[in-house]
């Protein structure tokens, strides 16, 4: 065990508190925008397709995890958001809502373009560089 450990072992296990991996999330986020739009950096189109399908399931995981907020915020930590208004308690959780929806929608997007970036990269040397 590593000390941090909240749930045991198993296909749900949480090994480390969500506020740790939504940081590394931002950075590796940061990180890959940054090498996609930075003068001078260049990738193979295989490996932007490879990048567009790892995009593509982030997003779903991204998208269920805000589902899992807005179940949290809804179910109220058992009594713990009790002092909130409920009012403000349900704007969140449908804000949360909503994003996981558009979250979802945008991998689904992204998702569909996948035959034509596989052509694409079917039309072009395996070594091309963009």
């Amino acid at each position: 065990m590593l000390g941090h450990e909240q749930n045991p072992p198993g296909p749900q296990r949480l090994t480390l508190p969500p506020t740790v991996v939504a940081s590394h999330l931002r950075s590796c986020a940061e990180d890959l925008a940054t090498s996609l739009t930075a003068p001078g950096t260049a990738a193979t189109v295989p490996e932007l397709l490879q990048v567009v399908e790892q995009l593509v399931d982030g997003q779903r995981a991204l998208a269920v995890a805000l589902e899992g907020m807005a179940l949290r915020v809804e179910g109220g930590g058992d009594g713990a958001l009790a002092a909130a208004p409920a009012v403000d308690v349900e704007v969140v959780a449908e804000v949360l809502r909503a994003a996981a929806t558009a979250v979802g929608c945008s991998a689904d997007a992204l998702g569909e373009s996948g035959p034509s970036f596989e052509c694409v990269s079917e039309s072009v040397a395996p070594d091309t560089r963009l």
